[in-house]
């Protein structure tokens, strides 16, 4: 299932895997409400239960102080893993990292087989 939401912001929750997918818009910068919006989609896919999250901040321009508080204490995360391509992605996953203290486990990754690998072993144990 996938779903263009608010402010650009795509959601989709696979068949596959338990993980929830929220893809940023690529080229604008993240504000609060970009953020209150994907976290808010996240929660309804979530449901009651924990679940894993790929958030792709791929080619995002930037993400403000507001937006990262949001995306990195979405209600419902088990685990957050970053997806990104590219060094700026890599900085801007950096700048979310650098929030104290994260509730959940989260990383940066390149690859979303091993972004989906973490997130399975993360949440296993």
């Amino acid at each position: 299932m996938s779903e263009v939401i608010d402010e650009g912001v795509e959601a989709v929750l696979s068949d596959g895997d338990d993980a929830i997918r929220i893809f940023l818009p690529r080229g604008v910068p993240i504000t609060a409400i970009v953020a209150e919006a994907a976290a808010a989609r996240f929660g309804e896919l979530a449901g009651p239960a924990p679940r894993p999250a790929i958030l792709d901040v791929t080619g995002v321009a930037s993400i403000s102080r507001e937006a990262r508080s949001v995306l990195c204490r979405m209600a419902g995360a088990a685990a957050i893993a970053l997806l990104g391509e590219s060094p700026v992605d890599r900085v801007i996953a950096n700048f979310m990292l650098g929030a104290d203290p994260l509730p959940c486990p989260a990383g940066f990754f390149t690859s979303e087989s091993l972004a989906l690998a973490w997130l399975e072993n993360v949440c296993a144990s």
